[in-house]
């Protein structure tokens, strides 16, 4: 997993979501966020999709406890580095990948936050990948 931000953010990060193995998580401190943005994900605003209204957007499944972890952490997590108005680091998109052995096997990018693929629907796309 690759998020934006900086190692200080990271670790908060962590210590609230102790079940995230460190050795899997990595963040883009870079200047413009250069590697985060080189795995081709947009910004939020850049491009409308033209099927918005049709997105199936799913919040996180998480309890009140989460939620409240998140709202006290949100800050103290957020990639803000000292912009005015909405930060880019809090613009960018996200998206989903698997790499297996080197080898990108599954790529998808966000169109808007909470687009992602189901984890069935990705498994299923790398098995049959690796398949073939």
């Amino acid at each position: 997993m690759i998020s934006v931000g900086s190692p200080e953010k990271l670790s908060a990060f962590l210590e609230a979501n102790p079940m995230v193995p460190r050795d899997r998580i990595f963040v883009d401190d870079s200047d413009g966020y250069s590697v985060f943005k080189a795995m081709g994900f947009g910004l939020l605003g850049e491009r409308i999709p033209k099927d918005a209204m049709s997105l199936n957007l799913k919040p996180p499944g998480i309890d009140m406890g989460s939620w409240i972890s998140w709202i006290t952490n949100i800050m103290k997590l957020s990639p803000i580095k000292g912009e005015l108005g909405v930060p880019e680091g809090v613009r960018l998109l996200g998206g989903t990948l698997v790499v297996v052995d080197g080898r990108i096997v599954f790529a998808s990018a966000d169109r808007v936050p909470g687009d992602y693929p189901s984890p069935s629907k990705v498994l299923d796309e790398v098995e049959e990948r690796l398949r073939a």
